[in-house]
């Protein structure tokens, strides 16, 4: 997801308005949702929000249970009736309470039949303005127009079932096994033959779409091609969308090539409307976008969400980093690809200035997201989680050289343990550790569990001595408040007077460090870290 100024008072709102825990977490993994919604009335004047559905959810114990919890927020939906292997269920504060019909052991298998209702108000979950209907589910969104279990570890499969009036476009999270037309609607089922998060979980509708289909085919030649479907409006640039159509392609050839074959059967791209409180959503295999927004880097961002978010996804919202960081550092890369390392350069560095410029100071990795749902204005800050996150990868390339750097990412993308599962933090650095056979933990408790960035002083001295050779003391102080020492690797920069130069990497270990040189010919001076490495710094 990629934020944008305008929908902040959308996230206050629903911020403040306050979320009951989510459902029985780590006691149930949910296999499947199978979802049934009839839309037609949501996409004829006068466009209410109110719909009526059906949810088949199959659920695996994961101790001992006679009874469960789902999310499902009071505010937005009605629950109607549980069947299945239930015998009574209850709905409040957000929570639908269902009593199962005999106690089931850890692994055991049962099912639940969910009918419900959708109430015709707005949440910023479910959208419905003016023959447009779309989701938009993260953080929490997804029990605001389907009970589930609402956390981004406990993924399932998914098949999703629509009926629209027959004039409408649809689109869903995974392949399209169906479309029938009968009486002037058309019903359409799709399926993730993946496994997908809830806050994942989208679809979008329009009477107003208009489509594009292109082919790509994958790296592996054994898988075919896949199609590329591009929703889009009246009225919207189409020399922006002829500029996306022409760099899909190329985006998906380069980062396959880069970490894993694109992991999904489908991509989909689809604007919204002036509603939707973001600049893009990476939904799985279904981006939704702002309207008129085919901008190649915000396309380029959700783009590879898919690879980091959908296919690995954060084990809890403290791991945000880690879908938010990557997408927007893979924006550097993607410019390094296609325009040359000056433009890869100034994606970097205009990161680094926005976080500088508006750092919240709190650190990006926080321990309560573990167990609680964040405030969606801090999860989404942008100087932390996008811009200071993306920096610490840059700064972690130069720390392990392109060679160990990428090998890494490939094997974390193709890793068993993580594909189509989730990930923390503490296990990416446990893996890069073992996949690069070197000691990382210095460099992630300074950048990722702690706040701020360094400040530096540096000062040097240039004296000639009576062996006619010239002697130079550089000395690097750290003033930062509110953060520890920064450890890091720094170069500098030694030009003659001659007009020639070298360059001298050391290791900063600690505060108030010199650094002796001897050289024969006279320095003019000695530039500190020229290359602008340590991206997230002051130097004063």
């Amino acid at each position: 997801m990629k934020k944008i100024l305008s929908a902040l008072f959308v996230s206050l709102f629903f911020a403040s308005a306050g979320l009951a825990g989510s459902g029985d977490g780590g006691k149930i993994d949910v296999q499947n949702y199978d979802v049934s919604i009839d839309l037609r009335q949501c996409l004829v004047s006068p466009y209410p929000k109110s719909y009526k559905a059906k949810a088949v959810i199959k659920i695996k114990a994961l101790q001992e249970l006679s009874s469960i919890e789902l999310d499902a927020r009071n505010f937005s939906l009605i629950i109607d009736e549980v069947t299945g292997n239930a015998t009574k269920f209850t709905h409040y504060r957000n929570l639908l309470k269902v009593e199962l019909d005999r106690s089931y052991s850890e692994g055991e298998e049962f099912a639940l039949t969910v009918e419900y209702r959708h109430k015709d108000v707005f949440d910023s979950a479910f959208y419905c303005f003016d023959g447009i209907v779309y989701t938009d589910c993260e953080t929490a969104g997804a029990r605001r127009w389907l009970p589930c279990n609402d956390v981004p570890y406990d993924k399932a499969l998914l098949t999703l079932r629509a009926v629209v009036p027959e004039d409408v476009q649809f689109c869903s999270n995974g392949i399209l096994r169906d479309s029938t037309v009968r009486n002037g609607r058309v019903t359409y089922s799709y399926e993730s033959i993946h496994p997908i998060s809830t806050y994942l979980i989208a679809f979008v509708a329009s009477e107003k779409y208009m489509l594009t289909l292109q082919d790509w085919d994958y790296a592996d030649r054994g898988r075919g091609s896949m199609q590329v479907r591009y929703y889009y409006q009246r009225g919207e640039t189409m020399f922006n969308l002829r500029n996306i159509l022409q760099k899909t392609g190329r985006m998906l050839d380069f980062f396959s090539e880069t970490y894993c074959d694109y992991p999904f059967e489908k991509l989909a791209f689809a604007t919204t409307d002036r509603h939707f409180p973001w600049g893009g959503m990476e939904n799985q295999t279904l981006v939704t976008l702002c309207p008129d927004c085919w901008i190649e880097d915000l396309v380029c961002h959700e783009l590879v969400h898919q690879w980091f978010g959908d296919m690995i996804t954060p084990q809890t919202w403290a791991d945000i980093w880690l879908n938010e960081g990557f997408a927007t550092y893979n924006e550097a890369l993607w410019f390094e690809k296609a325009y040359g390392n000056k433009r890869y350069m100034e994606s970097v560095q205009a990161e680094a200035v926005k976080y500088l410029g508006s750092n919240a100071g709190w650190a990006i990795y926080n321990q309560k997201w573990d167990t609680e749902e964040p405030n969606d204005t801090e999860v989404f800050e942008s100087s932390i989680t996008y811009s200071k996150a993306s920096c610490v990868l840059y700064m972690l390339r130069y720390v392990l050289g392109d060679a160990k750097f990428f090998d890494a990412l490939k094997k974390y993308a193709n890793d068993g343990r993580f594909r189509y599962g989730n990930v923390n933090t503490r296990q990416f650095i446990d893996f890069l550790e073992e996949t690069t056979d070197t000691e990382l933990d210095w460099f992630f408790d300074q950048w990722i569990f702690g706040p701020n960035h360094p400040v530096y002083s540096p000062a040097v001295t240039i004296e000639r001595s009576s062996d006619g050779k010239w002697r130079a003391e550089y000395m690097i102080t750290q003033n930062q408040t509110n953060a520890g020492f920064f450890r890091m690797p720094v170069e500098f920069e030694v030009t003659y007077r001659d007009g020639s130069s070298e360059r001298i990497k050391e290791q900063n270990s600690y505060n108030m460090q010199v650094f002796e040189y001897t050289f024969d010919k006279e320095p003019a001076g000695i530039r500190f870290d020229p290359d602008n490495r340590i991206i997230l710094k002051e130097v004063r």
